[in-house]
């Protein structure tokens, strides 16, 4: 069985791309991944070139815990070690989230560090992973005067841009979310009539029908004097957009489709399922 060695350069939506992608893996039984993470959540291109900068020169800096590798063994490195900590046959790197809409945040960073992948794992593919627009409830988007369709196509064009520059090909988590996310009576509506969002006692929680956020929960523990406070997160995703995030990374690497026995999350029902592996497969195919 073919075993894919994987090291994201990333943050938390690198992290949400790889929740399921191993066990979707083996649950297709014909390619295995090995997964270094070089992730920091919250972490831009200019942020970890800047660190990379630094432990260059001072490399008892272990910048990121990548996890077990092949000596089975827990692994902290600095990106310049987690670069040969394993011969990687893929490599990613993607802006973080906030600033994936603006292509001039991208370099000259995104270069720098595919300068350095390509002389420190040469034979590794670097692959660029498109990000997601926020749900539509996002305050993001009156802070930036921008609306969920506009995010999404500056993003899907600066990807577009930086994968002609360099010659990479596109991981396009974010078109598959933006397809999903238009199909007809699959649609998130917000805000949802019948929730007091202002006034609501905990527990309750709307229902969020068709979201692939983690969207509104409530935080008790997490607060100051353990009062119960209803928070949103419009930005990760949850276990659906986790899924087809997990689906379009497995095609796009793997050259495979997905199949009727391909791993399910709990909560995640087979019809939704089904629909979710399609939209990866076209998305992929496209």
């Amino acid at each position: 069985m073919r075993t894919i060695r994987l090291l994201t350069i990333g943050n938390s939506f690198s992290e949400n791309a790889l929740t399921y992608l191993e066990r979707i893996a083996q649950s297709e039984g014909q390619v295995n991944f090995l997964v270094g993470r070089a992730s920091l959540g919250g972490c831009s291109l200019e942020k970890h070139w800047n660190i990379a900068t630094y432990t260059e020169a001072h490399p008892e800096y272990k910048t990121y815990s990548l996890g077990k590798l092949s000596a089975g063994e827990p692994v902290q490195a600095n990106l310049q070690e987690a670069l040969v900590a394993e011969k990687w046959d893929m490599a990613t790197l993607q802006q973080v989230s906030h600033k994936s809409w603006r292509p001039e945040t991208f370099e000259p960073w995104l270069g720098r560090l595919a300068e350095l992948v390509g002389r420190l794992a040469p034979q590794a593919e670097i692959l660029l992973h498109q990000t997601w627009a926020y749900r539509l409830d996002s305050p993001f988007f009156c802070e930036q005067g921008l609306s969920q369709q506009l995010m999404h196509e500056r993003i899907a064009a600066a990807y577009a841009h930086h994968s002609a520059k360099y010659g990479f090909r596109i991981l396009p988590s974010g078109e598959a979310i933006h397809r999903a996310r238009s199909v007809p009576g699959r649609q998130f509506r917000w805000p949802e009539e019948n929730y007091a969002y202002r006034s609501a006692s905990a527990p309750a929680l709307p229902a969020q029908e068709n979201s692939f956020a983690s969207g509104w929960s409530w935080a008790i523990r997490e607060t100051p004097e353990g009062i119960p406070e209803l928070r949103l997160d419009a930005n990760h995703l949850n276990a659906r957009g986790n899924y087809l995030a997990g689906c379009v990374w497995y095609e796009t690497m793997t050259g495979l489709p997905t199949s009727g026995r391909t791993f399910v999350p709990d909560g995640i029902g087979t019809e939704d399922a089904a629909f979710l592996r399609q939209i990866a497969h076209a998305t992929v195919a496209g």
